[in-house]
């Protein structure tokens, strides 16, 4: 073998250098290029053009109205509270209520809807579950006096003048300014509430909706909690990480002083029933904040709105599910008949897997509206009652259909 001179074991291994950057340089940038250039199984919604979709292009609000805005024929969406799995809870309902959607549009063509505008619309969906119900402004005044809020604050004639009139805050009829002004002064008034009325009151049910629907009235400002689109999850998650985590985790990240805000958390999602839980909530937190001097951290502008919206957030999520549960509810549902017992296919239906994508509940949700009315029409042919889904089935269903061991 022939011995290399100094300078050519210098050539070599600067080339050797470089081929070995290089090469970590590719695998770097491949596990870090941008989501859009990588295979994703999931399509993730943005409400503002679901939104769009839905009071525009589609025209689901000629049947479908959100907060009062849109049509009378169907039910307002804005009422929706979705379930947990909330994904599954979605699709589960546009699967079940799906049969008489189409009998209401009287042979009119359903919308065209690919994946992308599924997501979009179910993102909408969900968020409009966020809105506040209108509130009662007469039982308003009467939780005005129960709660003690008259011993110190006036609104309009009525009230004392130890603190602030709350006409002010009333006055937008913003239900986020109202949660944001209690939770940045509740720190302040624990001592003298306390000492005023003997105890901190507790707000339940929908005490709060009826108090913001008086101090609305009497403020001049509607009753209504906003938009449903305000707040940003992703800038909710940088306040949450600023200022909330330091006591709260979420999925096991964060402090342990307060309780865990994760999924399986049971919040409210509306602005009234999150500031009762903030203010119910207020001398527990105060005491144990890390010094008696710092505190509850403020929140300005729209971060109590962001914190809450990436709270709401964590709960609409993929659900999970069981092959095995999901092939019992493939055949139970009345599936099989179709698809076969295998979702292998049949002369009546075709095979649900030919080896491409995964299924989602976005990909599941969009092929029930594109298929749906043949598969109605099918159903009925056979004599097959439209089965009616849980919003778990949808998790074991995608777990059945995307298992490789349950096609053969």
């Amino acid at each position: 073998m022939a011995v290399l001179s100094k300078r050519q074991q210098f050539l070599f291994w600067i080339v050797a250098a470089v081929l070995a950057t290089a090469g970590l340089i590719t695998i770097v940038a491949r596990e870090h290029q941008p989501a859009p250039a990588r295979h994703s199984l999931y399509v993730i919604g943005i409400p503002e053009k679901g939104a769009a979709l839905f009071f525009g292009a589609k025209h689901c609000s000629i049947c479908h109205a959100v907060n009062g805005a849109g049509g009378r024929v169907a039910p307002d969406l804005s009422g929706i509270h979705p379930g947990t799995p909330a994904m599954g809870w979605l699709a589960s309902v546009l699967w079940n209520h799906a049969p008489g959607m189409w009998r209401q549009m009287r042979g009119n063509q359903s919308p065209r809807l690919n994946q992308e505008e599924m997501a979009h619309i179910l993102a909408f969906l969900y968020q409009a579950g966020t809105a506040d119900r209108p509130g009662d402004a007469a039982a308003g005044k009467r939780v005005f006096a129960a709660k003690g809020c008259a011993h110190c604050h006036s609104l309009g004639s009525e009230g004392g003048h130890l603190a602030p009139d709350l006409s002010h805050v009333a006055a937008s009829g913003d239900a986020f300014a109202w949660m944001r002004a209690m939770w940045n002064h509740a720190q302040a008034m624990v001592g003298p509430i306390t000492r005023e009325i003997g105890q901190w009151p507790q707000f339940k049910g929908g005490e709060m909706n009826d108090l913001i629907a008086y101090a609305g009235a009497n403020g001049g400002g509607a009753t209504a909690g906003g938009s449903v689109l305000r707040g940003s999850a992703e800038r909710g998650w940088q306040v949450f990480q600023a200022k909330c985590m330091a006591c709260h985790a979420v999925r096991g990240n964060g402090g342990h002083v307060g309780p865990e805000l994760g999924p399986d958390h049971d919040l409210p999602n509306t602005p009234a029933q999150f500031a009762a839980v903030l203010w119910n909530h207020a001398p527990a937190m105060l005491a144990h904040a890390p010094t008696p001097s710092a505190g509850t951290p403020a929140l300005e502008g729209d971060e109590i709105a962001d914190v809450l919206k990436f709270l709401v957030s964590l709960r609409y999520f993929e659900p999970v599910g069981s092959p095995f549960l999901g092939e019992r509810v493939f055949t139970e549902r009345g599936c099989a008949r179709c698809h076969g017992a295998k979702a292998e296919g049949t002369r009546e239906g075709p095979r649900l897997r030919s080896g491409g994508d995964a299924f989602t509940t976005v990909s599941l949700a969009t092929a029930l509206w594109s298929h749906g009315p043949a598969m109605r029409a099918r159903a009925e042919r056979l004599g097959i009652e439209w089965p009616t889904l849980e919003p778990t089935d949808i998790g074991d269903l995608i777990s059945f259909l995307n298992d490789p061991g349950r096609q053969k």
